[in-house]
């Protein structure tokens, strides 16, 4: 009983954005070593989304670098406002974050690939270096879920709203739209892949996938999953 309690209090509070940005922090942190590991320089190899997001930061005259120290620096600030309204961090909930993204991670590529009998998603990128490999995977799981998922998604979904006037048909179209802009992103820009029919399904069945983790586990679960799931394809 106390053990099936502790589920339910462990999936009901970790799933609140408190978790969600102290959590997004180690993803940030160690894409942005990674990176410096590799020696390439700074704008070589970046993830689509991240270089999206820091155009916005760019507005604001600040350099490639400030522009990273300037999103770490805004997750600390968000801590103090969230805190109050969800008590304090129950640490051990990290581990289980961890725990549960990974056996997600694990799932999800045989999930979508009995689904479509596709290939292995993004395979071009084996090409370059593990640690490479690595921060693209930690930045496609924190950036990617935050420009497809938290951004655009609630962005369609209320512009949708107030013009059709349904919430559940704008849900389900909003849902799909990102999805497929999700999968589109992938083959656009100069180091994109070559297009391919299914590869671009693969992507976005994947995209409705971590939407499904999203609005049940929240960003944490999300962007982990993710993350661990684009890692082990290079293992």
């Amino acid at each position: 009983m106390k053990t099936k309690r502790a589920l339910q209090n462990y999936f009901q509070e970790s799933h609140n954005p408190y978790y969600s940005i102290v959590a997004a922090l180690p993803l940030l942190i160690a894409y942005e070593i990674l990176l410096m590991m590799t020696r390439n320089p700074y704008w070589q190899v970046r993830n689509a989304a991240d270089v999206w997001l820091r155009e916005i930061l760019f507005m604001f005259d600040l350099t490639s670098r400030q522009a990273t120290f300037a999103m770490i620096t805004i997750l600390f600030v968000l801590i103090p406002f969230v805190h109050p309204k969800y008590g304090p961090l129950k640490w051990r909930y990290f581990g289980f974050i961890f725990i549960e993204s990974t056996i997600y991670s694990l799932l999800f590529g045989a999930v979508i690939h009995s689904i479509l009998h596709a290939i292995f998603l993004a395979s071009p990128m084996m090409q370059d270096s593990f640690l490479q490999n690595v921060a693209l995977s930690l930045g496609a799981g924190l950036f990617e879920e935050f420009f497809f998922r938290v951004l655009l998604l609630n962005v369609l979904f209320w512009g949708l709203k107030l013009f059709l006037k349904n919430t559940t048909i704008s849900g389900l179209i909003s849902i799909f739209l990102a999805a497929f802009l999700f999968s589109l992103s992938h083959y656009i820009g100069p180091l994109s892949d070559p297009f391919d029919l299914y590869s671009f399904l693969f992507r976005m069945t994947a995209g409705l996938i971590f939407t499904v983790i999203y609005f049940l586990r929240g960003f944490a679960v999300a962007a982990y999953t993710h993350a661990l799931y684009d890692i082990w394809i290079f293992l």
